[in-house]
């Protein structure tokens, strides 16, 4: 049994105790007298894994092997097919503050209540059209709060590039680089480059964006793409260790 993200720190409002001290959970609490609780290393020690990794690693699937990039999980998580050659992104509907001419990321998400314009923004952004890349379509998916897949298929992609996104607020809006010199790499970072612009075009004056700046909301204008991937041939679960698998997962990435 795999209880994730159980971690806490106290509330004042709570006696200073942490949401899990307070709540009464006696079967939690009889398998934690009965098993074994504690900290442990999902791939090696010393070795700071994300959920990505760590996840399959405890699902017995080596990262090291399986691991192609945290994009095309959540992309097919979130319900998009992924056939070999595509490559795909996790992201952020984000808030750019383009003024002076700059490109700084003041928000990396948008809004966590986003389960009505997300899907809008997303069927908007579906199919939209590449300047210099005609062969290559763009698909995104909603999956949850300012959360969504995207999905880039066509010839000679590459999935070891860099991503568009700073990982923290108050930093410009990062460009896409290849991580090797091949002809592939160095051709789909110029075109999530081009992508990114192009979507954040689309965004910068959608009626959402208007209403939402006149509702004093922060806009959602950019999308900012990471974790590039492409898809692996994985095992199944019964394949791999020859066990049905039950899992309740609210997270497209774990799905």
């Amino acid at each position: 049994v795999l209880i994730v993200g159980v971690g806490d720190v106290s509330v004042p409002g709570l006696g200073r105790k942490t949401p899990m001290q307070k709540a009464r959970m006696r079967a939690c609490d009889a398998v934690a007298r009965t098993g074994v609780s504690g900290l442990m290393d999902p791939v090696q020690a010393g070795l700071a894994c994300g959920s990505d990794t760590a996840h399959l690693s405890m699902f017995g699937y080596d990262p090291r092997r399986y691991y192609r990039g945290r994009g095309a999980f959540e992309t097919m998580g979130a319900g998009l097919e992924m056939l070999p050659g595509d490559i795909a992104f996790k992201c952020n509907f984000a808030t750019l503050d383009r003024s002076g001419g700059g490109k700084m990321v003041a928000s990396r998400r948008a809004d966590r209540q986003f389960e009505h314009e997300g899907p809008v923004l997303c069927s908007l952004l579906t199919g939209v059209e590449i300047p210099g890349f005609p062969e290559h379509t763009v698909t995104l998916k909603y999956a949850t709060e300012h959360r969504c897949g995207l999905r880039v298929r066509g010839p000679g992609l590459s999935d070891n590039i860099t991503g568009t996104d700073p990982l923290k607020d108050k930093l410009p809006l990062c460009s896409s680089q290849p991580l090797d010199n091949s002809q592939e790499a160095l051709m789909t970072a110029r075109l999530v480059n081009q992508l990114s612009s192009v979507i954040t075009d689309a965004l910068e004056h959608h009626p959402i964006n208007i209403q939402r700046s006149k509702e004093g909301k922060g806009v959602a204008n950019v999308v900012l793409l990471r974790g590039c991937g492409a898809r692996a041939r994985v095992p199944t679960f019964r394949e791999q260790h020859g066990i049905p698998m039950f899992m309740i997962a609210p997270t497209c990435l774990i799905r």
